[in-house]
């Protein structure tokens, strides 16, 4: 088996079809985003035909106070694997020592995090010193009821109250939309320290298409009340999962307008609409008990909650023994 590191979009080859978080779609997202250098690792077979794929990204963030510049790894979970491949775990092992030849003093760390089923590879991360820490998942099925059934009777009077005000909720079609709903999210991130959002051009990419058309593995929802925006969110869309990436909502100025119940409310009520099995908050995940308060929020739609792991490698051989103590 033979693996291949892509550090630009236009060398990638065609890849096989599967979730959006390790595309080429997200590869080009994370190409263009300030801070952020996306590798694509490719396993090829014996054949010369491709065996799976996995899709890494280096980050970067300086902190002014203390100032300290730091580098880590981002695996988005356990990648994607053509149907003929048996041995995915092994591949994935395989992808995990190209991961630590890259791994050099300036890093700080490296994240696995997104993983669905939490005895994927957990032999092979445990053999490389990772530890795991427990985190957790949330979703609505959309296939067995209406969104609306599972709404709590709290949220189903605000969505009406919301409604009966004027509020109006629509996906962007036009780029005066999206340049408003984007500038409402970029000053909401502003002050995020562990949910960042990516650049302009980035984002840009990510709606768009390269010849300019709106993207369908994207889309921007945007919360209008007077003709002013002041809510909007961002989904991403697998191919039969609705992934909510970011929102946000001028609850302050317009608390009885529920800006940001309606931003998330019409996300699912489209993903709904399109026929997708699921909808997943992405932004739940990685460190959760720092979002207890976004969680307790998403129960009332009706979300449920599953258990699953975050695992982290730290350059600092003590920093990873004292942490096993704490979690293993």
């Amino acid at each position: 088996m033979r693996i291949e590191i892509y550090t630009r979009s236009e060398q990638l080859p065609p890849l096989v079809d599967g979730s959006v978080l390790h595309s080429s779609f997200m590869f080009r997202v994370f190409e263009n985003s300030r801070g952020c250098k996306p590798y694509m690792l490719v396993a090829f077979g014996e054949d010369g035909c491709e065996v799976g794929h996995l899709l890494i990204v280096k980050k970067r963030r300086f902190r002014l106070f203390p100032p300290v510049l730091s580098y880590w790894y981002t695996i988005n979970g356990e990648g994607v694997y053509c149907e003929s491949c048996t041995n995915r775990e092994e591949v994935y092992a395989v992808f995990i020592e190209r991961v630590f030849d890259m791994f050099d003093f300036r890093h700080s760390f490296i994240e696995v995090v997104n993983i669905g089923d939490s005895r994927f590879a957990y032999s092979i991360l445990r053999k490389h010193d990772f530890v795991p820490m427990r985190d957790q998942r949330m979703y609505i099925s959309l296939h067995s009821r209406d969104p609306k059934e599972r709404l709590t009777r709290a949220y189903r009077a605000h969505i009406r109250k919301a409604s009966e005000c004027g509020v109006v909720c629509s996906r962007a079609t036009d780029d005066t939309e999206i340049n408003e709903g984007l500038s409402l999210l970029r000053r909401y991130y502003l002050s995020k320290t562990r949910n960042k959002l990516p650049g302009s051009k980035a984002l840009y990419a990510m709606l768009h298409n390269s010849d300019g058309s709106l993207s369908e593995r994207a889309g921007l929802f945007v919360v209008k009340y007077k003709n002013k925006i002041i809510g909007s969110s961002v989904v991403l869309y697998d191919s039969d999962r609705a992934n909510l990436a970011y929102c946000c909502g001028l609850r302050k100025r317009f608390p009885m307008q529920y800006p940001g119940i309606m931003a998330i409310w019409a996300a699912i009520k489209d993903a709904y609409e399109q026929g997708y099995a699921h909808f997943e908050f992405l932004e739940v995940r990685t460190l959760s008990r720092f979002h207890l308060g976004f969680i307790n929020t998403l129960l009332n739609y009706g979300g449920k909650q599953v258990g699953t792991l975050c695992w982290y490698h730290f350059k600092w051989n003590w920093v990873n023994k004292i942490l096993r103590s704490i979690y293993v």
